[in-house]
């Protein structure tokens, strides 16, 4: 019965661990969805300034459209692919954790009735 007690404190203990790191993934991911609306909403600001024939002409504008051009691509990768990835890793990871925890209760619960049952085996073998 040792032994069980003291698998069950481990169990236990993973259990706090495993919640725990579900609790920071999530607020992770509410972290990153903020960041994500701030990226969205600062698109718009790669189009800054207008380019017209009262500004910029030649070369430095051709340079200044290259660069603004890269910054776009740059932009929809990071916004379009890369941020779906690792949304997509951090829901999986949540969603794994979740499962760990919610098997980790069951096999808690079902140690607890053994330790219970073994318990009451000794008190009735002591009479």
């Amino acid at each position: 019965m040792i032994w069980e007690k003291t698998v069950l404190y481990g169990m236990q203990g993973t259990l706090v661990i495993k919640k725990e790191q579900l609790k920071e993934l999530k607020h992770c991911k509410s972290e990153l969805t903020n960041i994500k609306e701030e990226f969205s909403d600062s698109k718009s600001s790669i189009k800054k300034p207008g380019l017209s024939s009262t500004t910029w002409q030649g070369s430095l504008a051709d340079s200044f459209k290259s660069v603004r051009s890269d910054m776009k691509s740059a932009y929809n990768d990071i916004y379009g692919k890369q941020l779906n990835e690792v949304f997509k890793k951090l829901n999986e990871r949540i969603n794994s954790l979740n499962d760990e925890i919610h098997s980790l209760g069951q096999d808690i619960s079902s140690l607890k009735k053994k330790i219970e049952k073994l318990e009451k085996e000794e008190k009735q073998s002591r009479h």
